[in-house]
């Protein structure tokens, strides 16, 4: 179960960033591809999950054989025993898809898609640029997309997800040759274990195409001219733009909210001594500023990497950060405070492993059947949230807008 070496530069994976800002293709060409240890872990979760997903609905694995491969790819050093629970979850999800279908529908894994007939991007080989879908399923009408994602960061959501639109758009073309126009319904399922999350949406073959046609074919035109100016939003870190610390059009619209002077409402713009801010203009300048957080530590980042390198940053430089004091060998100092008379129970703590800690060591399956009963999952400190997301609003927080629209 190789994985291609070809990487789309207008990927499913990146549309969300591509399709909102086109001028981030251009702007990234020869920016380094660094995979993280969650990227490898994500990887190899991948794999198990096929590996799973082959001997269950496609073909037919000995118990011995199946053995073997899955201890191989256990013996990876990214492999985490939470990985059999959530491939496991995984599974049960396909399970339930293959159930609804009237007959046996079509599987196919890891299947890589033309996602370039959209896109007009061309391999180097001058086929058409590939995505890889997890899983499709077709059969009764229904052309169904699943996704795994091993992350514990942030639901995705499968709703008008850009992602899942062009897998299922070059699945649509791949597989129309044997099957004609009877599909006549796309479901599309994103399968989050870690965050016990499944997100569901379905549309059809023609919504699909439209939103091709006047959507995704003018970005990706603009992308390979290079022809727009960069656009910054909620895409450039939820989607792992490789420039976004150093790019000119972040630094333009950030720094151009100094003192918040262009984030206001122009009737607010100059100071007023007569009144406080209300809650629509707090509502206003969260959004316009939401992600000069992120950007500002992403920069402080590629700057201090920058100077290590020996590169200069005028007004800055990298010192030695604060340091805390620790035991060059922990045993033997405890040791040495046991042998003057200093009992264990004084120089040792004992505490149990956490929650985490303990589902990682049983892994889920395990984890649920001994300790599932016993736990509880209280309401989670109230947090800030736009509209769009798509959690239920939390009573605290519904409470206090509510207060403050009496108050208006």
């Amino acid at each position: 179960m190789p994985t291609p070496a070809y990487h789309a530069r207008l990927s499913p994976s990146s549309a969300a960033r591509w399709i909102n800002c086109p001028a981030s293709v251009r702007l990234s060409e020869g920016a380094p591809d660094t995979a993280s240890p969650h990227a490898e872990a994500g990887r190899l979760a991948h794999e198990i999950a096929e590996l799973k997903a082959r001997k269950k609905f496609v073909e037919s694995i000995g118990p011995k054989k199946f053995a073997n491969f899955l201890k191989k790819l256990q013996s990876s050093p990214h492999y985490a025993k939470e990985m059999d629970g959530y491939t496991d979850r995984y599974l049960d999800v396909l399970t339930e898809h293959t159930m609804s279908f009237a007959a046996k529908p079509v599987t196919a894994l890891e299947t890589p898609v033309p996602v370039g007939i959209i896109t007009g991007e061309n391999k180097p080989d001058g086929s058409p640029a590939t995505g890889t879908a997890d899983c499709i399923q077709i059969g009764g009408g229904v052309l169904w997309i699943t996704d795994y994602k091993n992350g514990s960061g942030v639901p995705v959501d499968a709703v008008e997800n850009p992602q899942m639109k062009l897998y299922a758009l070059g699945a649509l073309s791949l597989y129309r040759p044997f099957f004609g126009d009877t599909i006549r319904r796309v479901k599309m399922t994103i399968v989050q274990p870690a965050l016990d999350s499944v997100s569901d949406w379905e549309t059809t073959p023609d919504e699909l195409e439209r939103w091709a046609r006047e959507i995704v074919a003018p970005a990706a035109e603009h992308a390979r001219r290079g022809d727009t100016d960069p656009a910054p939003g909620g895409w450039c870190k939820s989607h792992f733009c490789p420039v976004f610390a150093t790019c000119p059009g972040c630094a333009y619209e950030f720094r151009a909210l100094e003192a918040f002077g262009c984030a206001l409402p122009a009737e607010i713009a100059a100071p007023d001594a007569a009144r406080l801010l209300d809650a629509g203009e707090v509502g206003d300048i969260l959004t316009r500023a939401g992600t000069v957080k992120s950007w500002l530590k992403a920069l402080e980042d590629w700057a201090l990497s920058a100077v290590l390198a020996g590169k200069r940053i005028p007004g800055w430089k990298a010192v030695e950060g604060r340091s805390i004091r620790a035991f060059a060998d922990q045993d033997a100092a405890l040791e040495t405070l046991q042998a003057n008379g200093y009992p264990r129970e004084v120089v040792y703590d004992w505490t149990p492993k956490s929650l985490s800690q303990l589902e990682k060591m049983l892994g889920k399956k395990v984890f649920d059947t001994l300790l599932g009963s016993q736990i509880i999952k209280p309401p989670g400190k109230p947090a800030l949230a736009k509209e769009s997301d798509p959690r239920p609003p939390c009573n605290a927080a519904a409470a206090a807008f509510e207060t403050i629209r009496e108050g208006e």
